[in-house]
Parts: C-alpha cells; sequence; structure tokens
C-alpha cells in the first residue's frame, strides 16, 4: 500500500521532532528490569495480552507528563511485592538537545521524585509541555463516550502542552474551587452564609475561570477545522464532523476577558440559592463540556461504535497536529492496542499514515497489518514482549527472528 501523502499541504518534517532514544525501566507493572532502544520511526511492541505492553507506553507517559496515562495511582504503578519503582530515558530532539529524564516513586512514604539531567524538578507541573506526547488508548473512548469531565481533561491537557500560563492558570483557578467549596459546604453545614466571605472568592473564580473559557473557546475555533480534514482523510463517505465548545454561560472566543468574567459573576448570583443548598460551585468551567456532532445529530446520542472509533481517531490525530503546527516540534505519539478495533484495510491505511509522522511506539497483539506497510529498519523497529520481558526482533540480511521464537 502506497504512504499516504501529507494532509492539505502540511509539511512532514518540522524544525524539531522529539523523541524518545531510550529507556529502562525497574519494578514497574509488570517488568522487572527491561531496557528498550528505540528508532526515530515506528516502534512496534508485538505479544499477546496481559504481558506488559502497555506498561511500555505508560513509562513513557511518566517521562513526559510526570505519570501513567492509565493508572489513577502512582501506588499501583510499583510491582507486586516491590516498594518503589524507577523510570529513566533519554529524550531528544533534531536540534541536537538531549535530556536523561527520571522519576522515582516510593509506596511507602508517598515521594515521587523526577529529575532531568540529574537535577530534581520540584515543581512536577513545570514539566507538562517540555516533552510533548499524544497518547491514543482505549483509554481515550471516554472522551466521545464517556463525562464532560473526560472532555474537559482533554482538551485542557492540550492546551497545557501548548502554554504553561495556561497550566498555571488551571491549577490556580482549581485552588480557588476548593476553597470556595470548602465555604459553600460549610455554609451548608451551618444553614448560613456570609456574602462578604464568599465574594471575594467569586472574583478571583471569574477572572480565573474567565481566561479558561476564552482560551479554550479559541481552540476549538481553530480546533474544528483540524479534526473536520482528519476524519474526511479516515473515512470515504461524507460524513461532517462539528466540535464546539459549551459553556455557561456561552461564551465567544471573541469576547473580552471582562465580558466573560461578568457573564460568569451574573451567573454565579443567579444560581447562588442551589450552590448554597447544594454546597458547591455550579458555575464556572469546570462545569463546561465539548459537543460532537456527525451531520448535525449528536455523536454520543447516535452515531455508531465506528463513527464513535472513527471520531476518536480523528480527534486524536488532530491533537498531533495542531501541537506539531503550534509548537514547531513533533510530538511522541503512543499508540495502544489501536488496530485490535479496525480492520486490516483502515489499519494498514493508518500505519501507512503515521510512518511519516515522526516517532510512534504501538502496541499489537497480531503483526498481519504491518507486512508490506512498515519496512523494518534501524528507524523502524519491533519488540516483542512477554511475561515483563522485552526483547527486540532481529532484522537484517533479509532474514527475520519469528515472533515468539
Amino acid at each position: 500500500m502506497p504512504v499516504a501523502p501529507p494532509l492539505w499541504g502540511y509539511s512532514i518534517k518540522c524544525p524539531r521532532c522529539m523523541t524518545v532514544r531510550d529507556i529502562q525501566i525497574e519494578n514497574f507493572r509488570n517488568h522487572t528490569r527491561t531496557g528498550l532502544e528505540f528508532g526515530s520511526g515506528v516502534n512496534t511492541l508485538l505479544g499477546k495480552n496481559g504481558q506488559g505492553k502497555t506498561n511500555i507506553l505508560e513509562a513513557i507517559s511518566c517521562l513526559c507528563l510526570t505519570k501513567s496515562f492509565y493508572a489513577a495511582s502512582d501506588a499501583t504503578l510499583v510491582q507486586f511485592e516491590q516498594e518503589s519503582f524507577e523510570v529513566e530515558g533519554t529524550m531528544s530532539d533534531d536540534a541536537g538537545a538531549a535530556y536523561t529524564v527520571s522519576l522515582e516513586y516510593d509506596k511507602k512514604s508517598g515521594e515521587k521524585v523526577f529529575s532531568v539531567n540529574g537535577v530534581r524538578v520540584e515543581r512536577l507541573a513545570s514539566v507538562i509541555g517540555q516533552f510533548p506526547v499524544v497518547v491514543l488508548s482505549p483509554e481515550n473512548n471516554a472522551i466521545t463516550f464517556g463525562a464532560p469531565s473526560d472532555r474537559r481533561k482533554f482538551i485542557d491537557l492540550l492546551l497545557s502542552q501548548l502554554s504553561r500560563a495556561y497550566f498555571e492558570e488551571l491549577l490556580e483557578y482549581r485552588h480557588v474551587l476548593q476553597q470556595r467549596n470548602r465555604i459553600l459546604f460549610e455554609a451548608k453545614q451551618r444553614r448560613t452564609i456570609r456574602g462578604d466571605i464568599l465574594e471575594p472568592w467569586d472574583r478571583s473564580l471569574a477572572g480565573h475561570g474567565a481566561r479558561i473559557v476564552q482560551r479554550r473557546s479559541q481552540l476549538v475555533e481553530e480546533f474544528r477545522e483540524y479534526v473536520a480534514r482528519l476524519y474526511a482523510e479516515l473515512v470515504e463517505t461524507r460524513e461532517e464532523p462539528t466540535i464546539s465548545y459549551v459553556s455557561v454561560p456561552n461564551a465567544n472566543p471573541k469576547e473580552s476577558l471582562e465580558s466573560i468574567g461578568e457573564s460568569i459573576l451574573l451567573e454565579i448570583k443567579n444560581k447562588c440559592s442551589e450552590e448554597y443548598r447544594r454546597g458547591l460551585s455550579l458555575v464556572g468551567p469546570h462545569r463546561d463540556d465539548l459537543a460532537f456532532q456527525l451531520n448535525g445529530t449528536d455523536l454520543q446520542k447516535y452515531a455508531s461504535q465506528g463513527q464513535h472509533k472513527t471520531f476518536l481517531i480523528a480527534l486524536k490525530m488532530a491533537e498531533f497536529y495542531y501541537l506539531k503546527d503550534k509548537r514547531g516540534e513533533t510530538p511522541i505519539l503512543l499508540l495502544d492496542d489501536v488496530l485490535s478495533e479496525l480492520d486490516e484495510a483502515r489499519s494498514r491505511s493508518l500505519l501507512s499514515f503515521i510512518a511519516e509522522l515522526g516517532q510512534t511506539v504501538v502496541t499489537t497483539t497480531d503483526e498481519a497489518p504491518f507486512r508490506d506497510t512498515i519496512h523494518w529498519s534501524n528507524e523502524n523497529r519491533k519488540y516483542y514482549v512477554e511475561a515483563g520481558t522485552c526483547r527486540p526482533i532481529n532484522v537484517g540480511n533479509g532474514k527475520e527472528a519469528a515472533v515468539g521464537a
């Protein structure tokens, strides 16, 4: 199958391409001690389910985002009957910059130490965006199937990898929200509240919230074109996807911060009785959502499972291209068990597409879609994962070790 051409005139190569050169994993999930060296292209982790393929992607995620994309708690990443884990890797870009990145976690103390080039990073938040990554895994199904919080998480991570200022704003907003909820909860318990105590928190929530709402709505305004074009690349039918930002009150991306902030304050005033009764904040970007539609109909209510999957892949590929364009740097792409839900033709089409994107690490139980699609080389490598061990499958002189041999 021929390699898919670059989309819409975008150049495949950009000034910088982030890659993970190698990784060492110790006492992490299934892996007692595993080391891998990656190629700069497609890296395929082959093996049966439950052998530790996804764990390797989780380890890369830990180096890029300081946490697993899959686990809710760091403690669950520690191997059974062990007290700690360590992940270390080398990240590099085309400009020649290299970084030795490590994450250590001790289950007993709960201490988490993240280091770059041997220097401990005191604020883990400062790492977000330094090593851009896009992850597509079964866990992402919640973006189209799940609750508004899953879609907010998607858009917030995308924006946080683009802007340190946005991430800091988000952290400050969460702090204000926590304090305001505490006051409302205590007022509910006492059945009384003083407006002068809540008023400064109202204004603070509206101020930080306005900046978040404005930036999210601006992103969606730009992002919807990426989603539409990528969806068209994935399907032959004339389905038109749309994405919109749903906020209360409704926000126009061209509105001023002052106007959005005042609208939030007005809505808080309208909802004050209900907030007192329920003891929590009911207005602000923590209540907002993304709306997905196909041909004008609600994706969640009417789309088939295949349409959901296609929409999700389009969203994630759009995330990849958006990050690449805005940062001038190609992210690392992690694909976990994506091919199992696609037929062979679509799997081959997707593989041909990602072969030209940059560095990809993909897990699979079936090698068939890779045949005649990916040319194995020093750039495109494959490994066999079994019972928490990983070994390269030799490629050279036209011969190749059998999978599982």
